[in-house]
């Protein structure tokens, strides 16, 4: 079984083109106001690209042949209801960016030539819409290795269900367990960094409706999708969404380590206030899982705030490292074998890497200043040490 190891964060980064610094937590606005950045620290990546309300006069609305105008209702509540559940749960934010205007203004899910129907400000709007999801990207990426890209959508059909979308037709996923996992076909889909290298070893058709597949664990939670475990495919001719173009530029079937799903939710859990932060619940405790499941077994173990420990009476020699204050390598006494963590003066963890007889650690990325260092005996006692950073 392969075992990925990432760094947990609490970390400002400087990112974007424009050299700005985004704290998690934090809300960055373009500079027309009509886009919204949510900076986080985690590697979930939420994309709100047709819930906006505003509808400036200044704005004509669009007019192009394949134009769609209809908002996405109430999906940026349940964004908002899905970030402050996932905090709650796991004292980290997830990123966010979300589009403030109509759709009919602003499509935010296409080209920039239909989403801005040639207008310069909303054209200026799509540009940072991308640069700030390309931030996201980085930071998560940076600090984690891997990522997941969920783009938040309503739909309208019947059939009150789930739509996941992976970029695959509803007739590719009427296809049999054995063809969708050729090559030809993983090539085509938004999550091919993950079916190539997740913990599990999972095959194409397993991540998108075995046990352990997104679809699942959200069917499980008693929210019908598709595809999944229960429902590995949309039937002859039933409606199904299979992805967009946020789908294909922000997920990995070019390449890259961040994949990328379409979530498509039917109206009844939208407009509904109670089941809509029963979805908001639900889904949280869902991407945690899944990234548990397949990208980082230990995340969920590790998430941004220091343990219950009394870190102002730390003895100078729980844990014996050297030297301190140190630059940058610092050694480690040989037979540990366990997790690191790296917690800031204010209990936020910054580092955190598993190690195994390993006798030295790098930390030359912290910036100046004092931490605590938490080493994990592979049964869960803790040690602690203070360190100054130079």
């Amino acid at each position: 079984m392969k075992f990925l190891v990432f760094v947990i964060p609490f970390i400002f980064i400087s990112l974007t083109s424009r050299g700005q610094s985004f704290e998690p937590g934090e809300s960055y606005l373009d500079e027309n106001a009509y886009v919204e950045y949510l900076a986080g620290n985690l590697p979930i990546i939420i994309s709100v690209p047709h819930g906006g309300y505003l509808e400036p006069d200044s704005i004509p609305d669009r007019d192009c042949d394949d134009c769609l105008y209809f908002r996405d209702s109430y999906t940026q509540e349940l964004s908002f209801g899905l970030r402050e559940a996932i905090y709650d749960k796991t004292g980290c934010y997830p990123h966010m960016v979300i589009n403030l205007l109509h759709r009919k203004k602003f499509d935010a899910n296409r080209s920039i030539e239909t989403a801005a129907d040639g207008n310069p400000l909303v054209e200026n709007s799509w540009q940072a819409y991308h640069d700030f999801i390309d931030s996201a990207k980085t930071a998560a990426v940076e600090a984690y290795g891997r990522a997941l890209f969920i783009d938040m959508h309503g739909h309208g059909h019947d059939i009150e269900r789930i739509e996941l979308g992976y970029l695959f037709t509803k007739t590719e996923l009427q296809l049999s367990d054995e063809e969708l996992n050729t090559t030809e076909l993983i090539n085509e889909t938004s999550i091919k960094q993950l079916i190539s290298d997740n913990i599990g070893e999972l095959t194409c058709s397993e991540l998108l409706r075995g046990d352990q597949s997104l679809g699942s664990l959200l069917h499980a939670q008693g929210f019908p999708s598709v595809p999944s475990n229960a429902i590995p495919a949309p039937l002859g001719e039933e409606p199904y969404f299979s992805g967009g173009y946020n789908t294909i530029q922000h997920g990995s079937k070019y390449g890259g380590f961040v994949d990328a799903v379409q979530l498509e939710f039917h109206s009844e859990v939208r407009w509904d206030e109670s089941l809509r932060l029963e979805l908001a619940d639900s889904l949280a405790t869902t991407l945690i899982q899944y990234i548990n499941m397949h990208y980082n077994n230990e995340f969920a173990t590790y998430f941004c705030s220091l343990p219950d420990l009394d870190i102002e009476n730390i003895a100078a020699n729980d844990l014996v490292i050297y030297p301190n204050p140190s630059t940058g390598i610092i050694k480690l006494p040989k037979h540990l074998n366990g997790a690191f963590s790296v917690y800031n003066i204010k209990g936020s963890i910054v580092f955190y890497r598993q190690i195994n007889g390993s006798s030295k650690m790098d930390i030359s990325h912290l910036e100046e200043g004092i931490y605590f260092i938490c080493f994990t005996n592979l049964v869960g006692e803790p040690t602690v040490c203070k360190i100054i950073k130079q």
